[in-house]
């Protein structure tokens, strides 16, 4: 078949007319924006990273760091039109790519996508390779094709879409995305920032906290954890206690395969109803391997059964991360930080599976976008109370009490993981944001948004290697404070390690997460921020310039 195509503490603006003014003047021209741009020659409109000075010694200016990290876009999916930007190559207005499609022959070309709900694409470590296939960039529809074989053909839980896998070769511009256009517009853009990780979710959101994804064999103990660019230690599924006893039997005791494996395990039906209350009350998937093994070891039952429910019982057991994390630099430095966890269901299924059942997240429960109560840093040092509900974020922003280092962690339906919403996600982020600039906090701060892995949508720009572990695609990237660059476009080679650099830099006296210096020796590859390919992220900012004022942005929504 032939080609597819398709310095200064304002808790408020100076009164409703000025924030008309300002939102007109700011989200409507891009609204209104017909279409691409004929080039993606850089505009006069945006100057270049490489033409302007450090400004490195302003950075004291920063009391806090505030960084919102959104779901698996690519940087051409949402910025691949933006003016002066390096997005999707064109030739006489039209994209100048067009990337094979296996199912359907020929091959298909970037595309403007309207539609507020997307199919993504499978986006694990191996997927992060093919769609980049040797610096061809060429390997998304192909890859959005094969992620179908994980759904069955009627499947309603399915993340990919059964009908248009071609959606991951779409794009939006500021049409469709008025309040990030507006963003960028008003303060920097980074078109050059890869992810950290070549790879899905909890690998992108472990480098977000510790600048590596690892799996550790002992609990407290540094050394014995190695990389695991995939599968880092996630917390048990199904599959992993499937073949036990107790797996066997929690689906039910009168099933075939419990009563086979009870009658192989010599169990009469007296004891069976023991098994059959211990697992129901105790082992159950949700519960963790120490509330297990207590049941276990209280059970009337003999040695050898206990030591197989006692394995069973260990594959419940929840990961240990024992390497170090930012946290542990904060904590030495006295340095205050927060972890904001928007309580839902986890916006993407375990190991980047097809499909799955929704996961619960909260505050309170280690997860996929909570991983930092499985540290034993943060264990160590009392600081699990850090890691708070979402609702507390607008608190202190609106009340000034924001602390140094922040992170805020999406739920599904905000998190603009395909399918869900754009317009969602976007009403959320200018939530959060609005609530820092209502606050007296606005004139000292520094937010960085960014998205946390390319989810399988189109990117043209190879990615960096730096190491056996990265970088992944680009995704897209804003600095948003009073001392960024208005409608700055940074070009420099960045990564999500370049937060921490500026962490480090700001807060921490330039000390490094580095197991030669640290007192906890771990197997990491490199030390990311010292990476030489790593730009610097003070290159977004000028802190001599007079403070930008805040940017109230409507259709924002607060939980």
């Amino acid at each position: 078949m032939g080609i597819l195509g398709s310095g200064r503490r304002r808790a408020v603006l100076a009164g409703a007319a000025a924030a008309a003014l300002v939102i007109l003047a700011v989200v409507l021209p891009w609204a209104l924006r017909a279409g691409p741009p004929a080039t993606n020659a850089p505009s006069a409109a945006a100057p270049s990273a490489a033409a302007t000075a450090p400004a490195a010694e302003g950075i004291s200016k920063i009391k806090h760091v505030v960084i919102i990290t959104q779901e698996n876009r690519s940087f051409d999916s949402y910025f691949g039109t933006y003016p002066g930007a390096d997005g999707i190559p064109m030739k006489d207005g039209k994209p100048a790519v067009c990337v094979p499609d296996p199912a359907e022959g020929g091959c298909v070309r970037p595309f403007y996508n309207s539609a507020d709900s997307n199919a993504g694409g499978p986006h694990s470590h191996s997927d992060a390779t093919a769609d980049i296939n040797g610096g061809a960039m060429d390997g998304f529809v192909a890859q959005a094709e094969k992620g179908l074989s994980g759904c069955g053909a009627t499947s309603t839980k399915c993340r990919y879409s059964t009908t248009m896998p071609t959606d991951v070769m779409g794009y939006h511009d500021g049409r469709d995305l008025p309040n990030y256009w507006a963003y960028a517009q008003n303060f920097a853009l980074q078109d050059h920032l890869f992810a950290s990780a070549a790879s899905w979710s909890l690998p992108a959101h472990l480098y977000l906290v510790s600048e590596w994804s690892a799996k550790c064999t002992k609990a407290g103990d540094p050394s014995s954890c190695v990389n695991a660019l995939q599968d880092p230690d996630p917390a048990p599924e199904p599959e992993i206690i499937k073949d036990t006893l107790i797996g066997k039997c929690q689906a039910g005791m009168d099933l075939d395969p419990c009563r086979e494996a009870l009658e192989a395990a010599g169990i009469d039906p007296g004891l069976a109803a023991q098994i059959d209350q211990l697992i129901g009350t105790s082992c159950k998937p949700t519960d963790s391997y120490a509330i297990c093994q207590a049941a276990v070891d209280a059970a009337p039952v003999s040695d050898g059964l206990k030591k197989k429910l006692t394995e069973a019982a260990r594959k419940l057991e929840l990961p240990d991360y024992a390497w170090t994390d930012l946290t542990f630099l904060l904590h030495k430095h006295q340095v205050p930080w927060a972890y904001y966890v928007f309580d839902g269901t986890e916006p993407d299924c375990r190991n980047d599976a097809a499909t799955c059942d929704p996961v619960k997240q909260d505050a309170k429960t280690p997860g996929l976008w909570n991983p930092l109560l499985y540290f034993d840093t943060v264990k160590e040092d009392g600081e699990q109370g850090n890691i708070k509900p979402l609702g507390g974020f607008y608190d202190a922003a609106r009340k000034g009490t924001l602390p140094a280092v922040t992170w805020v962690a999406p739920t599904d339906k905000v998190s603009e993981h395909a399918p869900a919403k754009i317009s969602t996600g976007q009403a959320y982020v200018a939530g959060l944001i609005n609530a820092v600039m209502s606050g007296p906090d606005w004139d000292s701060t520094a937010i960085f948004l960014n998205w946390d892995d390319w989810g399988g949508f189109y990117d043209h720009e190879t990615p960096p290697v730096v190491d056996n572990n990265g970088y992944g695609l680009r995704v897209p990237g804003l600095v948003i404070s009073p001392y960024a660059k208005k409608g700055f476009i940074d070009h420099q080679v960045l990564s999500q390690d370049a937060y921490f650099k500026f962490i480090e830099d700001d807060f921490l006296g330039g000390e490094r997460i580095d197991p030669a210096t640290d007192g906890r020796p771990d197997a990491r590859p490199d030390v990311r921020e010292d990476n030489p390919q790593l730009g610097d992220l003070t290159q977004s900012f000028d802190f001599t310039q007079a403070p930008l004022p805040p940017l109230i942005l409507p259709n924002a929504t607060t939980y």
